[in-house]
């Protein structure tokens, strides 16, 4: 081991960290999440909401990449989720909040076995009976409004809760590595936590997504239990395990099955984009230096605006150190800068003005008045390129 190491280079370090991080997700995901592929989870009935093509794929295929800066790349976007999810629990230990991580639901609906692993379950007695679901999300950029696929994820969550709180179908692996078996959830909360819960209909039940990224979080929420989203999920899981198993045993081909509709942020990082029928089309070989040199440029331009972005912050934080009189120019050499304040933008509320015409007009005419305001720009075209 003491040799390894001595004698590895800046390549073989990289190749340490991606054997390393592989190694760990396959026994972190036989430890908590068991054989993925006897059973549907409700992040794999999620993802069938983007593509049902991907989230087939992914549950019974496994994919080589083709080398090892690309394979560390995958591991890291995959372990960050890990990562914050460690982060998350303990910021509410920190705060005295003592969650119960990863509870599974493991139930089935009809032949199909279905698993839904709750991330963090806050309980608590006092001073009424609540119970909150958090939902961990890594994303590169914080989203604007949740997916449909997130949504649902947490909207399942909850009703299977709901529904199935009073029957033996909850399990748990604590920290001592002792594992909890076929448990309610209201036994499972007493032998636990020491918290008493009377029946779901007296419960406070909530779900909620906590989206992160590198430097900024958001909270989306509340979703309430509704028999809608448990008769959605259930549907669905039925769906997804049939097509599976008709995949598995060759009486369907990957490629009949249905893809994204229009070109999803998912996409460009898909591991089974290459054959997708989805990108199906004519060949011009001819135009793949002048596609390689764009996408390229427009990696540069991403890591160009990081830098800038990281630079003028530096500078902000060192003209307020500098005690300089607000909006005084600071001369440095053959350059000067100053920092002045700025009004931030005025946007419109869109949803605010709805709801305020509505009271004022009523539903009908305030969709009329504001469909009347509305204006579409020209038609444009848009480039999209992704790497094969």
């Amino acid at each position: 081991m003491a040799e390894t190491i001595r004698n590895t280079g800046a390549e073989g370090l990289l190749e340490i960290l991606c054997y390393g991080l592989e190694r760990d997700a396959e026994q972190r995901t036989a430890n908590r999440l068991g054989d993925r592929s006897r059973y549907v989870g409700l992040s794999d009935i999620a993802k069938m909401l983007d593509c049902p093509r991907a989230a087939l794929a992914t549950k019974l295929y496994t994919t080589e990449h083709k080398n090892t800066a690309e394979a560390l790349k995958h591991q890291l976007l995959l372990r960050r989720g890990h990562w914050f999810e460690k982060g998350v629990r303990q910021a509410l230990m920190g705060y005295c909040f003592f969650p119960l991580s990863q509870l599974e639901i493991e139930s089935r609906y009809g032949e199909v076995p279905i698993k839904a692993h709750l991330d963090f379950t806050l309980v608590a007695d006092q001073p009424q009976p609540t119970v909150r679901i958090l939902e961990v999300k890594s994303t590169v950029r914080l989203p604007t409004t949740l997916s449909e696929s997130y949504a649902m994820q947490s909207g399942g969550q909850t009703a299977l809760l709901k529904a199935y709180w009073n029957l033996p179908v909850f399990n748990l692996v604590q920290d001592t590595g002792e594992v909890l078996h076929h448990r309610t959830f209201p036994e499972m909360c007493n032998e636990c936590l020491g918290v008493s819960l009377p029946d779901a209909s007296a419960c406070d039940v909530q779900g909620w997504i906590l989206c992160l990224s590198m430097c900024d979080a958001k909270a989306f929420g509340p979703f309430l239990p509704e028999d809608t989203d448990i008769t959605r999920c259930l549907d669905m899981a039925s769906e997804f395990w049939e097509t599976m198993i008709a995949l598995r045993d060759n009486l369907l081909n990957l490629n009949t099955i249905q893809t994204v509709q229009g070109l999803s942020p998912l996409c460009p990082s898909c591991l089974w984009r290459k054959d997708c029928p989805h990108f199906k089309g004519s060949s011009h070989p001819e135009w793949e230096d002048t596609l390689a040199q764009f996408i390229d440029l427009k990696t540069q331009k991403k890591s160009i605006e990081a830098e800038i972005r990281e630079l003028e912050s530096r500078l902000k934080a060192a003209y307020q150190l500098s005690h300089t009189v607000r909006g005084e120019w600071i001369n440095a050499g053959n350059h000067t800068f100053r920092v002045i304040p700025q009004n931030g933008r005025v946007t419109l509320d869109r949803k605010r003005l709805n709801e305020e015409l509505e009271i004022l007009l009523g539903g009908q005419e305030a969709q009329m008045l504001i469909a009347r305001c509305e204006k579409q720009g020209d038609p444009f075209e848009r480039l999209y390129a992704v790497r094969n």
